[in-house]
């Protein structure tokens, strides 16, 4: 019975693969890294149970995430690169619809400036964080090349993740629901540090403005 209900939801979960195709993966990836609240962080392992029959070849989807991401990035970048004053404006006036804050900003841009370019690959693991990451890249004036290969190998490197994540779920019917409660679990540790992240720097401005 339960072999039988993985069957039909690994089939419908091809079917719709089939459907997105590769330019689909490009797009999703796009749209998570420029409008973060849409993430799309079962869609590459979806992919990957997609390659895993067939459907797609895994290195055609890591291949599609990570151009997307990385297109994605640039546009956050060259957003960034317009200077402070008016990413700021920007934000205060359109943060809400985009779920950016101005605080996010200032938080991306204190852990850019702290530990450099090499944050780029880290921020790839978080979500939340690979979008709002590119943004303080441009605004600290990273040149353009270094930007992009780190943003590419953060970007492949979860999509590899990923994509095995989904074959391996493909090939052990068994550990179908596990995989998807394991990549659901990192998910949710992954905005729970970000919602973290957020307090104690929320706490350190108020204690600054405090003491000032």
């Amino acid at each position: 019975m339960l072999g039988e209900g993985i069957s039909r939801v690994r089939a419908l979960i091809e079917s719709v693969m089939a459907e997105l195709g590769y330019g689909g993966i490009f797009l999703a990836a796009v749209v998570e890294v420029v409008f973060p609240p849409l993430p799309s962080d079962l869609l590459v392992p979806a992919a990957g149970v997609a390659a895993a029959g067939g459907v797609l070849r895994p290195e055609g989807v890591i291949l599609a995430a990570t151009a997307g991401t990385v297109v994605g990035a640039l546009i956050l970048y060259a957003f960034g690169r317009r200077g402070e004053p008016v990413v700021r404006r920007a934000v205060r006036r359109y943060g809400r619809w985009l779920g950016i804050r101005e605080a996010e900003v200032d938080r991306a841009l204190l852990l850019f400036r702290r530990y450099g370019a090499p944050v780029l690959l880290v921020a790839h693991l978080i979500p939340g964080l690979r979008s709002g990451i590119a943004i303080p890249a441009g605004m600290s004036g990273m040149p353009v090349l270094p930007f992009s290969g780190l943003t590419a190998l953060g970007a492949a490197m979860r999509a590899m993740l990923q994509t095995t994540a989904g074959m391996l779920l493909a090939s052990h019917p068994l550990l179908f629901f596990s995989i998807l409660f394991l990549i659901g679990a990192i998910i949710l540790m992954g905005w729970a540090v970000r919602a973290l992240a957020r307090l104690i720097f929320d706490k350190g401005r108020a204690g600054s403005g405090h003491s000032g």
